[in-house]
């Protein structure tokens, strides 16, 4: 039982980390069988995979045709960044007294010396930044509700890579910086406030950037 359960998560984690890699691009028809034989995994914890993946929005399931990699469609990247904004921000609001004072100025050293990266480390900076709020959070249910949507962002920010522009990326850095001086200083709706307006600019200028 055991050895089929890991099956079933290697399944998941592999064809997921591909969908968020872009190995397996926005849609993309998706095999059972040439899975199983890529993957080196039985049918069955396959088709389990996919039906989770399907959950989570990952892939859909389209009657008679199979399954496919979802697009990032304007809907889809709606229903990302209208999460975000709702949540994240309350989450900030929630995890602002356990946020460590060391760990934030390592995270404001960077973003001032954003220019010296590439632009990949730049995107994992800004993921980890966001991520290090939420895992700061003392509820899990939070934490596991906002997992996917995170990954989700991922994904969104590797199909944009080629087309940023250098005016945002430099104002999207701008402003992770004043939301850590706002927490530095213990100015929390400060903080709230400017995070929610920094994913708002962010929504508009993927929505921009991608269609």
């Amino acid at each position: 039982m055991g050895n089929y359960v890991n099956l079933k998560e290697k399944a998941y984690d592999l064809i997921k980390n591909k969908i968020i890699n872009l190995e397996f691009m926005p849609g993309d028809y998706l095999e059972e069988k040439k899975l199983s034989e890529l993957l080196n995994v039985s049918r069955t914890p396959i088709r389990e995979a996919l039906a989770r993946l399907e959950a989570e929005m990952w892939v859909s399931n389209i009657p008679r045709k199979g399954i496919f990699v979802t697009l990032v469609d304007e809907n889809m990247l709606n229903n990302i960044f209208q999460a975000r904004e709702y949540f994240e921000p309350a989450i900030l609001g929630m995890a602002f007294n356990n946020l460590s004072s060391i760990k934030l100025n390592i995270f404001r050293e960077r973003f001032l010396n954003y220019e010296n990266l590439s632009q990949e480390d730049k995107d994992k900076l800004d993921n980890d930044f966001h991520l290090y709020i939420l895992n700061s959070v003392d509820n899990v249910f939070v934490q596991n509700m906002m997992v996917t949507t995170f990954e989700h962002v991922v994904r969104v920010r590797k199909l944009s890579f080629d087309k940023k522009l250098k005016k945002r990326i430099n104002e999207s850095n701008d402003e992770h910086i004043t939301v850590i001086d706002f927490i530095l200083t213990g100015k929390k709706d400060e903080a709230v406030e400017t995070l929610r307006k920094h994913i708002e600019k962010s929504y508009t200028y993927y929505l921009g950037l991608l269609f």
